[in-house]
């Protein structure tokens, strides 16, 4: 090597360690979003410490293991703060990237990868699920009755028309869990062994699928296994397992680093537990497997971090897209954020997010909306939309504020007081 040609090969080295770096970084941290003050994006430093105190409070109590509380304003991370512990029996403190259950905080990743395929053109909202998954052409439906003796029976009638769809995005289609309630349809779920954790979700499905409905399709607002049967129908669809067509039409294009339907052993340091039941000695939560389950729940079964469940958000925020990676056309987020009840829907009541006409609320495709400025419970806006999981986990996506807040907790035994504190100790921060 000449004397001449050592400089040029000397900068070209430099270079080349300069971009990989700057690729390693990128890569790295390819799941950040900018951060910001919170003054810098309107809202009040001193609010925001009242949020983290109040979860401290909680945490010091021992109502609360631990939380990440996640604020995005106007496109910028104004708050991300770990508390507590991510294990409280071993004293392991929580951490910001702890990775978490977030129950039915699946079914709007769900509900986008179905939206995908609406738009392209592999289905319609109108379609009758028998479409895809034929068990479901001549469904039946359970009408509780009391017989001679005085005991009530179960009459199965024809159902009037099919579920749609429409039906499984927005929960009118008939199907429940089994759990939340104790009608005689319920205890046939149970009684059915529909989550036998041996079955896969194909097996479940077409368990189901023989099954009586608890209501008459599109009549009645009832929560149940909807966005499970969605996961099945986007396999029948792709043709690939619930977990690879997530990956390759939301989680991976966006980002999601850390969302799967369970934990590899390499991040298992970073799982999040609830705290111990009492009566058991065992955690409120089960902890998460470390390898692929036998079924894929598409209504409940993610593991994922504040910070990547922030880009999803983000996403939906920006009328589905996220640094320059579209995932939805406007016009889907605009449906989707809709309101899909009409006026003669029954709505079951089972708590203040219930979407119900005394609560302010609806329900649009994958989550809750808010139809009303007033009569809800708690603050926020007209239009946001938001749901939770029963492990503890909330979100909301305020469009008139361009805020998202997300609070991740395993705490069962407290989602909706989780909700109600993050609703108004969250829109009480905005300061502008």
């Amino acid at each position: 090597m000449s004397r001449k040609s050592a400089p040029f090969l000397t900068k070209c080295l430099v270079f080349t360690l300069a971009l990989a770096a700057s690729l390693l970084t990128a890569f790295s941290d390819a799941s950040a979003i900018e951060s910001a003050t919170p003054a810098s994006v309107g809202l009040s430093a001193a609010k925001v410490q009242d949020f983290k105190t109040e979860l401290q409070r909680r945490i010091d109590a021992g109502e609360m293991p631990g939380a990440v509380l996640m604020v995005v304003k106007n496109g910028k991370v104004a708050v991300k703060e770990a508390l507590g512990f991510r294990d409280r029996p071993s004293a392991a403190p929580m951490t910001a990237d702890a990775i978490f259950l977030v129950a039915s905080m699946t079914k709007p990743i769900v509900s986008v990868a179905v939206m995908q395929l609406l738009e392209q053109g592999k289905l319609a909202l109108s379609d009758p699920l028998s479409k895809y998954i034929p068990e479901f052409k001549d469904m039946k439906v359970g009408v509780e009755k009391t017989n001679a003796e005085g005991k009530s029976e179960l009459v199965l009638v024809n159902a009037v028309r099919e579920i749609t769809i429409q039906d499984l995005l927005r929960h009118t289609s008939g199907l429940t869990y089994g759990y939340f309630d104790d009608m005689l349809v319920d205890k046939a779920y149970l009684s059915n062994n529909l989550y036998d954790p041996d079955l896969n979700l194909e097996q479940q499905v077409a368990k189901l699928a023989k099954l009586p409905l608890k209501y008459q399709p599109g009549t009645t607002w009832n929560y149940g296994l909807s966005t499970d049967v969605l996961g099945r129908v986007i396999e029948v669809i792709t043709g690939k397992s619930l977990d690879i067509a997530l990956q390759q039409m939301v989680t991976g294009p966006l980002g999601m680093q850390d969302t799967n339907f369970w934990v590899d052993e390499s991040k298992y340091s970073r799982v999040a537990f609830s705290n111990i039941n009492p009566a058991t000695g065992n955690y409120l939560t089960k902890p998460p497997l470390k390898m692929k389950p036998t079924r894929l729940s598409g209504g409940g079964g993610l593991y994922t971090t504040a910070a990547d469940y922030s880009r999803f958000c983000q996403m939906l925020l920006n009328k589905g897209q996220l640094e320059g990676v579209r995932i939805l056309s406007r016009k889907s987020v605009e449906l989707m954020t809709a309101n899909h009840l009409p006026p003669g829907v029954r709505a079951v009541k089972t708590s203040d997010v219930s979407p119900t006409p005394e609560n302010g609320l609806g329900f649009g495709l994958g989550f809750a909306v808010r139809a009303e400025a007033g009569l809800t419970g708690y603050l926020g806006s007209k239009g946001e939309f938001f749901w939770l999981g029963s492990s503890g986990t909330n979100f909301v996506i305020d469009p008139v504020e361009k805020m998202i807040t997300i609070l991740l907790v395993l705490q069962p035994d407290k989602m909706y007081s989780n909700l109600r504190l993050m609703r108004n100790m969250g829109e009480s921060m905005i300061s502008d």
